[in-house]
């Protein structure tokens, strides 16, 4: 597999930036490498391209980016109860929405409600007690053994199509007091996923950081495959939208 890692980028907007004028020039991509310095933060200037974004998607009958986004993490249910109310809360929208047909990308769902052999497993919740445990005082301090697992042979193996592109999360603590993430991606559509992908990983980075009591480190993204889709749009229309994303952050920032 071609390894094509990306210089570091400050913030997930500017990261999916340089990776899809990359994927515009050269086509698709195999082992396609992000690597975000500051993944919770957001610059006032980089609204205008979610925002561009965001309006392509829905002109073009795609979710949004805000959707994408919640299927990794639904930030408008985050109160000040920690993960058992988040994720009570979230369960209950869950069982409302399988009601509905077409519904997609539960993500959270498998974070948190992971069938297991006694019932199911709080993925999250697990791993913010264990890093708890690990950076208490006299605690014994592991950095290796956080991981979140999306793929599901049971659920995924034999599917064609429609399959989840979201694989594997890792969360690596650091003794300077901050969790990293790294997430592997089976496959990444740049425009219709991309950029809700970065976004909501960069949420859940920073909840289960703030609930263990570290901060935010860096994330890192692996696209096994990557490309910039040309449907139901067209190759000129993909082109010209990430065209126009580059000059919105340029006239941004003059």
């Amino acid at each position: 597999m071609v390894y094509n890692p990306r210089p570091p980028a400050p913030t997930a907007v500017r990261a999916w930036l340089d990776a899809a004028l990359l994927l515009k020039a050269q086509g698709p991509l195999s082992g396609l490498m992000l690597h975000v310095e500051e993944p919770d933060r957001f610059d006032p200037q980089e609204e205008a391209i979610v925002v561009a974004v965001d309006r392509f998607l829905r002109e073009h009958g795609t979710h949004p980016v805000s959707s994408v986004s919640n299927t990794i993490f639904p930030a408008a249910l985050v109160r000040d109860d920690g993960i058992v109310g988040l994720r009570e809360r979230y369960l209950e929208g869950y069982r409302r929405a399988m009601r509905r047909q077409g519904q997609w990308g539960r993500y959270f769902h498998r974070m948190v409600a992971w069938p297991g052999l006694d019932g199911p497993v709080d993925q999250i919740g697990e791993i913010i007690d264990m890093l708890h445990e690990a950076t208490a005082p006299g605690g014994r301090f592991y950095e290796n053994i956080y991981e979140i697992a999306l793929f599901d042979p049971a659920r995924d193996l034999k599917k064609r199509s429609n399959r989840q592109c979201l694989s594997f999360i890792e969360l690596k603590p650091s003794r300077d007091g901050r969790v990293h993430m790294m997430a592997v991606y089976r496959n990444h559509f740049y425009i219709q996923r991309t950029l809700g992908n970065l976004i909501g990983l960069g949420r859940l980075q920073a909840f289960i950081a703030a609930e263990a009591g570290l901060s935010v480190g860096t994330l890192t993204i692996q696209s096994t495959h990557a490309e910039m889709e040309t449907r139901p749009w067209s190759k000129s229309a993909a082109h010209a939208l990430i065209d126009r994303c580059a000059r919105l952050l340029q006239a941004t920032a003059a």
